[in-house]
């Protein structure tokens, strides 16, 4: 046997704001800062952007997003300018702070979920991509949750969207070379905290996308424990050539910057369909076998590309839909939401095929079955 899904949980700040509140709040901001032809090119690509992007709400560690009065904000200076801008420092402050918080709560739903008690779990995978500071939440969160001292600790950092399929991976190795093993991955992105007040197109796309969440996973061996929700097949991944421009996360002194090029939904298009004749080959599974499509919704945009990719259709990408409308883009934890409700509304005992992707352009896929 290989490792085997035994339960899974997601938690969410309890910080909320409509997309009618986002776009509120980045209107006023971009009108206290900009005037004349800049502000209007701003406010009519924020207006597209708001209307075209499929969310409904998103969760945030800042209340701010949903107040109308600057002078009741509480981590941003109290004026519509935002001056002075929060720094690196001050955003990681709140990260340090927030993030354990949501790690501890998804991690002891998700051990209950599985009936698996913290004496038995030996390893911790902490992905994140949105903060830093040691000693680290990886360290953190064994301590909250009561864990052994001698858990085995591994974090995976700054890798964006697709960082969940490599914890998964680190999941799968160690069990691979351990079957005693019992790993616990935790994926916490706060990607709120960094706002960027750049009034430019790829700026105003990162703002509407991106929220905060966190989704956690415990992986053993399939002969450890009764039950499971589906065993490891295989895993894929893949650098594109000539894409290390279009997904870039740069840690600034304002927070971490992203750039998100026009040009990802064609790249994905390009490549996704031998990517995913080769992660299938590599799993032994036939296409007509597939019995679900658990695909990252990083944008309406990049969903399409990767059914159109995939040869799938419309009702196969639902769900990742309506994670992106619930919750918006959580980075790395998002495709464990989707996987999440996929597992719980399973019509049929097919595999499931995961994909996502991110800065490199990489793109990254695993088989469940």
């Amino acid at each position: 046997m290989g490792s085997r899904l035994y339960g899974m949980a997601t938690a969410l700040p309890e910080h909320t704001a409509t997309q009618t509140h986002s776009h509120r709040f980045m209107r006023n901001v971009i009108e206290a800062r900009t005037s004349g032809a800049k502000r209007d090119r701003a406010l009519m690509y924020l207006d597209g952007i708001h209307e075209g992007c499929g969310i409904d709400r998103r969760y945030s560690v800042i209340e701010d997003f949903a107040r109308s009065d600057a002078e009741a904000f509480t981590f941003f200076p109290k004026n519509w300018a935002l001056e002075p801008f929060p720094t690196t420092g001050q955003r990681m402050e709140r990260y340090e702070q927030r993030s354990v918080d949501l790690a501890e709560k998804a991690a002891r739903k998700c051990l209950r979920n599985a009936e698996i008690s913290t004496d038995e779990v030996t390893h911790v995978v902490f992905v994140t991509c949105t903060g830093l500071f040691a000693p680290g939440p990886d360290i953190l969160l064994v301590k909250r949750l009561g864990l052994r001292p001698d858990t085995r600790r591994t974090v995976i950092g700054f890798m964006g969207c697709y960082g969940a399929f490599n914890g998964l991976r680190t999941a799968d190795q160690i069990i691979a070379s351990d079957p005693n093993a019992v790993v616990l991955q935790v994926c916490v992105e706060l990607c709120s905290l960094h706002y960027q007040i750049d009034p430019e197109p790829e700026t105003i796309v990162g703002n509407c996308l991106f929220g905060d969440g966190c989704a956690a996973a415990v992986f053993a061996d399939g002969e450890r424990f009764g039950g499971g929700a589906c065993d490891v097949v295989a895993s894929h991944c893949h650098i594109s050539d000539d894409s290390l421009d279009q997904m870039q996360w740069h840690i600034g002194d304002h927070g971490f910057s992203m750039v998100l090029d026009v040009e990802i939904p064609a790249t994905l298009r390009r490549g996704g369909a031998r990517f995913v004749d080769t992660l299938l080959a590599r799993s032994g599974v036939s296409k007509q076998d597939i019995g679900a499509w658990v695909i990252h919704p990083g944008g309406p945009r990049i969903i399409d590309a990767v059914r159109d990719a995939a040869e799938i259709d419309e009702e196969e990408v639902a769900l990742s839909r309506g994670v992106l409308r619930d919750f918006g883009n959580m980075s790395s934890a998002t495709v464990l939401f989707v996987l999440k409700r996929q597992l719980q509304r399973r019509e049929n005992d097919g595999p499931i095929v995961m994909l996502g992707f991110g800065p490199g352009l990489t793109m990254e896929g695993a088989v469940l079955q």
